[in-house]
């Protein structure tokens, strides 16, 4: 093993003499509290309830099941779309210029107004996926699907 360069050896004999830097000294631990700062304004967090959106009606329907998917506080697609009244479109749905839509659906005696934001591969009388948050005003959701009627 190589020895120090002299150099090394002086300077570590003037920084061991001159002791710790006063600017990074050590101060003992405190246990006591620490003081809260006045604050003049509170920070206050309010919460606006999103309305509901309203359908326009063109006359158009179509009749099938409904099912459920981006369950609120676990799925990553509801952050980007909060308030859960979305859903995603079927074939017998996606008529014209229907992304955006906002749509009446109706089953198990409630409805509710949702916006169509994407589009479903659904099959056979399969019709909408309903954000979980919107599925739970008509059923809930371990019901997994429910027949429901679409107007627009």
């Amino acid at each position: 093993m190589p020895s120090p360069a002299p150099e090394d050896v002086r300077s570590r004999a003037v920084a061991a003499a001159l002791g710790p830097i006063a600017d990074f000294a050590e101060d003992q631990p405190s246990f006591a509290p620490r003081p809260v700062p006045h604050q003049p304004n509170a920070a206050r967090s309010v919460t606006k309830a999103l309305p509901m959106p309203k359908a326009s009606s063109t006359g158009h329907k179509a009749s099938g099941s409904a099912t459920w998917y981006c369950k609120t506080g676990v799925s990553a697609c509801h952050s980007n779309y909060p308030g859960g009244l979305y859903a995603a479109a079927g074939p017998a749905l996606r008529v014209g210029a229907w992304r955006g839509r906002v749509v009446h659906v109706c089953g198990s005696g409630s409805c509710v107004n949702v916006r169509l934001i994407d589009w479903c591969a659904c099959g056979g009388s399969h019709i909408i996926d309903l954000y979980s948050d919107a599925f739970q005003r008509l059923a809930p959701l371990n019901a997994g699907a429910v027949r429901v009627t679409v107007s627009w």
